[in-house]
């Protein structure tokens, strides 16, 4: 299985949401921003720190990504090949990843379209100078 090592700037864009998506990410050094735009409003959904993976639903339901990723600080990705992957993969576990990715995006339509609100702790509101900044980078 062929990796490639990516290295993103601060404000570099990983990806956008809407983009097709090919494949999966792990983090090595740095931190990611995983965020929504509402209008000019940047909402900070998560922060991604190196160990963790990014783009995990996209990569078993193959869907448009639904979010924007962005590089809080420089950092350094191991992008995954879906094909790459998925050919090493038994077919038990990419149906478990499926059924998985089916319920987690249930789950946050569910979330989005209700009273509750999304958040957690490592998700603290950006300025309107960070917004700014990200809007900047993902218009680019």
């Amino acid at each position: 299985m062929k990796n490639v090592t990516r290295e993103l700037p601060a404000l570099g864009v990983l990806f956008r949401e809407g983009e097709p998506s090919k494949d999966l990410f792990y983090l090595r050094e740095g931190q990611l921003l995983v965020c929504t735009v509402s209008g000019t409003q940047v909402k900070a959904i998560a922060r991604i720190g190196p160990g963790e993976f990014v783009g995990e639903l996209s990569f078993f339901d193959e869907s448009p990504r639904s979010t924007h990723v962005v590089a809080s600080v420089p950092s350094v990705l191991i992008q995954i090949s879906r094909v790459d992957l998925q050919a090493q993969l038994p077919f038990w576990f990419q149906e478990v990843g499926k059924n998985l990715t089916k319920k987690i995006r249930h789950l946050d339509a569910v979330v989005n379209s209700s009273i509750v609100r999304r958040g957690s702790g490592d998700s603290k509101p950006l300025t309107i100078d960070e917004q700014r900044s990200i809007l900047a980078a993902l218009n680019k």
